[in-house]
């Protein structure tokens, strides 16, 4: 979605009568009046449903607008959980800027979407520790997230977010996709495991017309504008966008490691050799997608959750062509031990903030999406409309996604937490899909660099260009440009990483390490 969408506002006002029979059930979790004939018959009276908002990112989906009461997967999401939502999506491109614009001005939601345990509000003593909740209220919740997910959003031994379980899929989000057709065409009978293989397979893309339309317009890698969707690349030596490294005992970002410094020579070389996009710096989402899906690129780096959707589009574009996506194992430089991406415990979170009058009903509103009942909405969406049930539970889903299950392009990104599930999976996109994705799956579970800072605060600089700690800011990603694109010599990272470290990048190495060496070192 473009990201001058604007903010879509939800606010779900459902009224609703469940009887819920709670003969044992303590007087003061209910949050209404019991009535006398109640009384006598040893029932509770009806909850009045729960009140809260939620601040999400919309994740380019397009998500729900208009009349929210007009809005059939809201509306049956409130009333299966009793509750009214106020839901705000966030276009994905601003949404970071967006909720620290909210956070200053005091516009606290009572329910935050992440990627963990939110720096800011956390160092501000504004998120709610969650422990008794979880036990009391979340035991579905319990069962289905395994513990590296809940240790990785744990602080000073309180849980401070809901994650979504990671385990059964990919432990890394980002890998590399190649063209196996490609790869056929030129040859190549073996995956690359080394960046020298690599860059053999890459020339035979760029020399010898794999997709066989004699222009010499083949792109062997692509990636996105400010070295998004490169990771990979830079994983093979070890060195990463994001997270940490350890250097001579300190712990230090990787991007200004010299594992780094190796990757941006690889780059260097890429470019020089005309194997890399030369728009790379400016590619848009679109740009990037259409090169794909022109027949133009051989090798890129996405989400292996999206393994399919890419086969999916590429069958559509090129019919006849044979086109086949298929997973790349990272291949790893001499000495390295980890390629590839970080590894994640989990995907997204939900944290609830103190402005939150009953973080009781939010954890039972979360614990109810992984149930079984709550993992076929998120699948199928409502019953009776786009799916069904038989007696014997076989479920007959709509498929037809674009013109009848409009929901289930934001419904799973937006409030899946129990992560993979390939029996409903195959009932919602076929065994076909399911097969490719976990072909991903498997080459995801055998690569990553393991996550230094899990669980670990934000160690934040007040210069704007030095960012979080294990965070690129605008420096690493000038200096890397200046580098891959010949402006600068190599050697020019020396200087970005002295930089760095004097405007501030010191006190930030020494915070980090000294809660590595007292939390995090194994």
């Amino acid at each position: 979605m473009n990201s001058s969408k604007k903010w879509v506002s939800l606010a779900v006002a459902v009224s609703m009568v469940s009887v819920l029979a709670a003969c044992g059930t303590k007087a003061t979790e209910s949050s209404s009046t019991t009535s006398p004939a109640a009384t006598a018959k040893g029932t509770e009276a009806p909850k009045a449903p729960a009140k809260f908002s939620m601040l999400l990112t919309d994740n380019n989906q397009p998500v729900p607008g208009g009349n929210p009461m007009e809005d059939p997967t809201i509306k049956y999401l409130a009333e299966k959980t009793n509750t009214i939502l106020d839901i705000t999506f966030l276009p994905a491109a601003q949404a970071e800027q967006l909720k620290k614009v909210k956070f200053a001005s005091g516009e606290l939601p009572d329910v935050i979407m992440d990627y963990g345990v939110n720096g800011d509000l956390f160092a501000n003593n504004q998120l709610v520790a969650l422990d008794e909740y979880i036990d009391k209220y979340g035991p579905n919740l319990k069962k289905v997230i395994p513990k590296a997910a809940w240790d990785g959003v744990t602080r000073g031994g309180k849980i401070y977010a809901i994650p979504e379980s990671a385990a059964g899929d990919s432990p890394v989000n980002r890998m590399f996709y190649v063209r196996k057709d490609w790869m056929d065409k030129v040859g190549i009978k073996e995956a690359p495991k080394t960046p020298d293989e690599f860059l053999n397979m890459l020339r035979a893309f760029r020399d010898k017309d794999p997709n066989g339309n004699g222009k010499k317009d083949e792109i062997p890698l692509s990636g996105r504008e400010n070295f998004t969707w490169l990771d990979t690349v830079l994983g093979m030596f070890g060195a990463n966008e994001f997270g940490a490294s350890l250097v001579n005992g300190e712990l230090v970002p990787s991007n200004t490691s010299p594992q780094m410094k190796q990757a941006l020579a690889y780059l260097r070389q890429l470019n020089d050799e005309k194997l890399l996009d030369s728009e790379f710096m400016t590619n848009k989402r679109n740009t990037w997608e259409q090169k794909i899906q022109n027949d133009q690129v051989g090798v890129w780096v996405h989400d292996p959750n999206l393994a399919w959707d890419w086969q999916d589009k590429l069958n559509k574009a090129l019919p006849g062509k044979g086109a086949i996506v298929a997973p790349l194992l990272s291949p790893k430089a001499p000495g390295v031990q980890y390629a590839g991406f970080g590894i994640s415990a989990f995907n997204k979170t939900f944290s609830v903030t103190k402005k939150a009058k009953d973080p009781a009903a939010i954890v039972k509103f979360f614990d109810w999406l992984v149930t079984q009942e709550g993992q076929e909405f998120i699948n199928f969406g409502v019953p009776g409309n786009t799916f069904t049930k038989d007696g014997a539970g076989k479920i007959t889903y709509n498929k037809q996604k674009d013109t009848d299950d409009k929901s289930i392009l934001w419904r799973s990104q937006m409030f899946n937490l129990a992560g993979w599930n390939p029996e409903l999976k195959k009932v919602q996109i076929g065994a076909d899909a399911v097969a490719k994705l976990e072909e991903f799956f498997t080459v995801g579970k055998k690569e990553g660099q393991p996550n230094l800072l899990l669980g670990a605060p934000t160690f934040k600089s007040t210069q704007p260009e030095i960012g979080e700690f294990g965070v690129p800011g605008t420096m690493f990603i000038e200096t890397a440009a200046k580098i891959v694109l010949g402006n600068q010599p190599l050697d020019y990272f020396d200087q970005f990483v002295k930089d760095w470290k004097t405007r501030g990048g010191n006190d930030l190495v020494k915070q980090a390490t000294d809660w590595y060496n007292a939390n995090g070192k194994k």
